[in-house]
């Protein structure tokens, strides 16, 4: 069994969310005592491990293509490397328009595509709030009052130059130009261009989505049948085992990795859990959490977790960092509206375990958890 949340590999593999885009990895690959029939290799990618275990076996060339595919997504993908396709992408496109190769052309797409869907709740133009906030770097801060007042304001006044907004001393500067519809795509030409200075696209909430479903495609290729992929924070099923209904993942609690509190059985589905308990910044204000509110441009409030299955990798992504911005109250009304499976888990202020499961996530799955709590 995999859990979620864990970041041992094997028996329980990596499952906490990291959703901002991760740094640069290793050309390392790991392989690890595989069980009888299976083959299992991993190599660090986009700042985690990307884990692959094939159930009867898979050529060494099959796992090296997969790997290499998301190694290569990476320096299209990543806001952690000056040189990638994105960051010239944000240098640029608030001048003029970017023609783009066609898997960035595709990702903003699919990204613009979650932004509409969500309402906003997820947005990758979090990029200035990242920069702002200094997330990308080993400080931090949290907003200022004069940030929360002026992002309270009227959208769209006063906006800035990135530059400017990620100077040394790091100045409230008002709201920032977050907002999906800031981004204009031109489909023809392939191009990509913003509306005002300082917008700036960063694929942390759905990138390692995008990267899974795409080194998924690269075994099924390879004539891959069964096989679990495992990406710090989400994992994706190809088939089921030739000896189960499915592949078993235990499912996290929110505040310890290491413990599992109850599994869910997945085949031909992605899980992606979202929190704050792995990456986040402590600072002298206290702790800054990676997972952003896009409308109130500050941390989201939530501090516990949320788990989301999907049919690939990129929609579980999206969807769990923005039904982590929602919350439980509002995620779970405006997931039931849509038939998504997810399970929000939080502890409240006595430590009790808490649980909001969807219409769908009880029907799909039977998860029992070991503490007191609804």
């Amino acid at each position: 069994m995999k859990i979620a949340g864990d970041g041992r590999l094997g028996v329980a593999a990596a499952l906490a969310a990291l959703c901002l885009a991760a740094g640069p990895g290793t050309a390392a690959t790991t392989p690890r005592p595989a069980a009888p029939g299976e083959a299992a290799r991993s190599r660090f990618l986009m700042g985690t491990r990307l884990a692959i275990e094939v159930e009867g076996g898979a050529p060494e060339k099959a796992f090296e293509d997969a790997f290499n595919e998301v190694s290569r997504l990476e320096t299209i993908l990543s806001n952690w490397r000056e040189t990638s396709e994105i960051s010239r992408l944000n240098r640029e496109a608030a001048r003029a328009p970017v023609r783009c190769s066609p898997d960035l052309f595709a990702a903003v797409r699919s990204a613009l595509r979650w932004a509409e869907a969500t309402g906003g709740a997820f947005d990758p133009t979090v990029e200035p709030l990242v920069v702002r906030l200094g997330l990308r770097g080993e400080g931090g801060r949290l907003p200022s009052f004069d940030d929360d007042r002026a992002a309270a304001e009227a959208a769209g006044s006063g906006l800035h130059d990135l530059q400017a907004l990620a100077g040394n001393e790091r100045r409230s500067a008002g709201p920032l130009p977050i907002g999906w519809r800031h981004v204009h795509l031109r489909r023809t030409s392939r191009s990509v261009s913003y509306d005002a200075p300082g917008v700036g696209l960063d694929f942390g909430g759905i990138g390692k989505g995008i990267a899974l479903d795409a080194a998924a495609r690269v075994l099924r290729r390879r004539g891959v049948r069964r096989a679990l992929l495992d990406f710090g924070g989400q994992v994706l099923a190809i088939g089921r085992p030739a000896d189960a209904p499915a592949w078993l993942i235990g499912i996290a609690d929110p505040e310890d990795r290491d413990r599992a509190i109850g599994a869910v059985g997945i085949a031909d589905l992605s899980l992606s859990t979202s929190g704050n308990s792995e990456r986040s910044i402590e600072t002298e204000g206290g702790r800054v959490g990676h997972l952003l509110d896009p409308v109130t441009q500050r941390p989201a409030r939530f501090e516990g977790s949320v788990t989301v299955a999907a049919p690939d990798g990129t929609s579980a992504d999206a969807l769990s960092t923005a039904l982590f911005v929602m919350g439980p109250e509002r995620g779970a009304v405006w997931a039931d509206q849509r038939a998504i499976a997810a399970l929000y888990l939080w502890r409240d202020e006595a430590r009790v375990l808490r649980r909001r499961a969807t219409l769908s996530f009880e029907e799909r799955f039977s998860l029992t958890t070991d503490e007191a709590g609804s």
